[in-house]
């Protein structure tokens, strides 16, 4: 194990293919206000709709179109019973459901790109050159567009960014995964607020508009953005398996190899054990390189965990942490 002083010695001690995991922490350190915009928590259907908020607790999930086609399937039953009353109450918490998360939404996210300016995406693409430069993958666990958008505005000569939404219509683009013309290299194993399922496959539409346009035109059109809100990793795991893109950025973790960095993570197995043993169970993983914040000793400790829950050996997997401090991400 070492504990190196900062992120560029970090990176120096970690040869060939470089990977990287990002958490909250990536976004928190853009702007604070991520620290507490989790789009459930923001909706707060407890005070908007408790009986929605029951339905929630009842089918134990975050999932907002779980909950929104449950409650559609519900309506139709009553209807055919006779209760005309409870149907329409259902079909009204649906709608009430789409603006619960429109107006979450709108008030944890920025609008569109130009929130983040050139100097930040210059940075952003700094930060993540180390990785996509070497083969490597960036496997984003935030709902947000800032990634996203950061890459947009910069066109970086050391990489090409590929997300596997090659296949173009008028509107939107298809993910077409290995089809891709280009290498997969950035993925989102929880979904974004920009991703969308329809029939199995995923599309992003055109980013021609702000964030909340799309999104409110989408799910009038019926369809829900495409992440995962769960709280428990057996959770999140199982909204995963349902979907093609989702598992497909899930499994893409065996395909890597080297050296896998976390930035942003609490490295919590509890909420995200699912993706952060996969990265360890795998033999040609040799180092895990993880950021800390204020306690050292805390990241080691969950790293040590971590190994052992992937049954790897010391010899077998290295342990290195580095300070999140001396990443200039922004």
């Amino acid at each position: 194990m070492t504990d190196f002083a900062n992120f560029a010695d970090a990176l120096a001690a970690a040869p060939g293919q470089k990977n990287l995991l990002v958490g909250n922490g990536l976004s928190i350190a853009f702007a604070e206000t991520f620290r507490y915009a989790q789009l459930f928590d923001a909706a707060d259907f407890s005070r908007r709709d408790p009986h929605v908020a029951d339905v929630f607790n009842r089918l134990k999930t975050h999932d907002f179109e779980t909950v929104a086609a449950a409650l559609q399937v519900a309506a139709e039953i009553s209807q055919s019973y006779g209760a005309t009353d409870a149907a329409e109450h259902m079909k009204k918490s649906v709608v009430g459901l789409k603006d619960a998360l429109i107006e979450a939404v709108n008030l944890t996210h920025p609008a569109d790109r130009n929130c983040l300016s050139a100097e930040q995406c210059s940075n952003f693409c700094d930060f993540v050159a180390p990785f996509l430069e070497s083969s490597g993958k960036l496997f984003s666990l935030n709902y947000d567009a800032l990634i996203y958008w950061a890459l947009l505005r910069r066109v970086d000569p050391r990489f090409r960014f590929a997300d596997g939404f090659s296949a173009s219509t008028l509107n939107q683009r298809k993910f077409e995964g290995d089809r891709c013309p280009l290498d997969v290299n950035v993925l989102f194993p929880h979904g974004a607020l920009f991703i969308f399922e329809r029939n199995g496959d995923a599309y992003k539409p055109k980013a021609t508009r702000p964030l909340l346009e799309i999104i409110t035109d989408q799910m009038e059109e019926g369809d829900f953005p495409l992440f995962v809100s769960e709280g428990s990793c057996e959770q999140k795991l199982e909204a995963i398996r349902k979907s093609f893109y989702l598992n497909y950025c899930l499994e893409m973790v065996d395909r890597q190899k080297e050296n896998f960095f976390v930035y942003g993570h609490s490295l919590e197995l509890k909420s995200d054990g699912h993706i952060l043993v996969k990265i360890a169970s795998n033999k040609n993983v040799k180092r895990l390189f993880a950021s800390f914040y204020d306690h050292k000793d805390d990241a080691l400790g969950k790293l040590h965990l971590l190994r052992d829950a992937a049954e790897r050996e010391a010899n077998e997997l290295e342990l290195h942490v580095y300070p999140a401090k001396s990443v200039a991400c922004w």
